[in-house]
Formats: C-alpha cells, structure tokens, sequence
C-alpha cells in the first residue's frame, strides 16, 4: 500500500482476489445471517477503495473534526440506548432506538461479527482501521436514514445506496449478487434489480 499518514507502514497491500470472493458469497447466500461473510467479501475485493475513501472524508470539514476526535461509535451507540428512547418521535435518535429495539440489535454484535474475521489476523490501530470501524458501526444507522430494511431486498437496497457513498466494489458486487440471487425467489413481476438500482441513485443523491 503506498504511503500514507493513515496507514501503518507495515500493512500488506491489499490484493483483489475474486475467487475468494465468491467463495464466500455463496456462503453468504446459503446463509444470509452469515454476517462474517460480508466482511471476508469486502477484503477480497476492496483494493485501494477503502483508503480513497478515507482521504476524501479527511478533506472535507466534518471528516477533519471526526479524525481529531477518533471516537468509536459501537459503545458509545449502546451506551446512549436508553437516553435516546426518551428523544422527541421523529428524532434520528429515537428512531434508531425504536429500530435497534424492534430488530434486537446491538452495535456491539455487529463489532463481535467483525471481530470474528479479524481473528488470526495482524491488527492495526491506525486510521485506515478506526475509519472501517466507523463505516461498519453507522450501518444500522443508515438503515432509518434510508428507509431500508433488514429484509433481504432491504439489506440488498441498502448495500447498493452504501456503494455509491464509499465506493467500496465488494459492497456493489454483494448487492448485484444478492439481486440475482433474490431475483430467483421472487415472483416474476417483481423489479428487485430496479430495486438495487434505485438504492444505487438514492446513495449517490444523498449528502
């Protein structure tokens, strides 16, 4: 990887590598769930794309501030649960309580999902890292700030609108993947590519 002040020197360089791609999205297709499979997908495809996307939140104003504090949201979100229960209805916090509540989440269990790929691995506490942190603990977030569920369609929508904001390729190829492969189990009328591509248009209109 080239240099870069948000990358520890001794990281590998990140390879493409397709095959191992797939050979997670088919087990991520034979259990959805499988949330660790994700995390495996977005590391065999990702390259440079991660660190891009880094330095263009580190040259906008808001990106700046967040880089000086470098606080990590998981336990912050699950510590703040109860507190933003009490919000105002129509507040960003009060629904994110209501959604975290209705679908028994944690940001935490999503973190003990990553930590389980992480596991083996040489670990890093530089930027690169705490920012995939971040990108990982505003996911469920993003679900009440776009609309989209964590039915299968939902999460598939979902994926698509977060390709356009970080430009991650293995986000788009286990949207398109999750697309086809829904496409087969839905009844023939229904539109789930236009579905993902609607997602797609929606995240890159998004501020």
């Amino acid at each position: 990887m080239p240099n870069s002040p948000f990358v520890d020197p001794e990281r590998e360089k990140p390879r493409f590598k397709p095959l191992k791609a797939m050979r997670h999205m088919r087990a991520l297709i034979a259990d959805k769930e499988d949330t660790e499979q994700v995390f495996h997908i977005i590391e065999s495809l990702g390259g440079r794309s991660l660190l891009k996307d880094l330095e263009r939140f580190s040259k906008t104003e808001k990106g700046q501030k967040r880089l000086q504090e470098r606080r990590y949201l998981a336990p912050i979100l699950d510590g703040m649960r109860e507190e933003l229960r009490d919000y105002p209805e129509g507040t960003v916090g009060r629904a994110y309580a209501d959604f975290m509540d209705r679908e028994g989440l944690t940001a935490m269990g999503l973190v003990e999902e990553s930590e389980k790929f992480r596991r083996g691995q040489p670990q890093y506490d530089d930027t690169l890292q705490w920012y995939a942190h971040r990108l990982r603990d505003t996911h469920d977030m993003y679900h009440i700030l776009s609309g989209y569920g964590r039915d299968a369609l939902g999460e598939d929508a979902l994926l698509a609108f977060t390709y356009s904001q970080n430009k991650g390729p293995g986000v788009m190829f286990i949207s398109y993947m999750g697309a086809r492969q829904i496409r087969k189990e839905a009844p023939r009328s229904a539109r789930i590519m236009d579905v993902m591509r609607e997602g797609k248009r929606n995240g890159a209109a998004a501020a």
